[in-house]
């Protein structure tokens, strides 16, 4: 009885700590850094059925494809913790990212979309086209 009663506390202190602990909060802009460089990350738009793929080069240097259009651009992480990411077609738009259970959640600073990262591969040197299209 009593050791049912210590793993049954001690269940509810951990599980406390995963809702309270961290992760939850607005990632830094070290932890942006550390994070967002040299992945393929994909995942979904919330609150629609679209979803998205995109490759961060260890140089900043980026590859994103939705909807079958495929775009070049850069990432770049600000000092007020922002990942921005900048292409010719479309401009700037910059994101503030928070840790999720399977990846990111990317919420966007002055409206938009909020993008949800549910895969994530890391070690990524270079990006090519034909790696995300399909």
């Amino acid at each position: 009885m009593k050791r049912s009663l210590v793993l049954a506390a001690l269940g509810a202190l951990m599980a406390g700590a995963a809702i309270a602990g961290p992760g939850n909060e607005p990632m830094t802009e070290e932890a942006l850094r550390e994070e967002l460089f040299g992945i393929r990350m994909s995942g979904i738009v919330l609150g629609t059925s679209i979803r998205w793929r995109e490759c961060v080069e260890p140089g900043g240097r980026t590859l994103y494809e939705i909807e079958g259009d495929a775009y070049e651009g850069r990432l770049e992480i600000t000092a007020e913790a922002q990942a921005c990411f900048t292409y010719e077609a479309t401009g700037t738009s910059c994101f503030r990212g928070q840790r999720a259970p399977k990846g990111f959640l990317f919420h966007p600073v002055g409206g938009g979309n909020t993008f949800s990262v549910t895969k994530v591969e890391r070690g990524v040197k270079k990006c090519i086209a034909s790696d995300l299209i399909g």
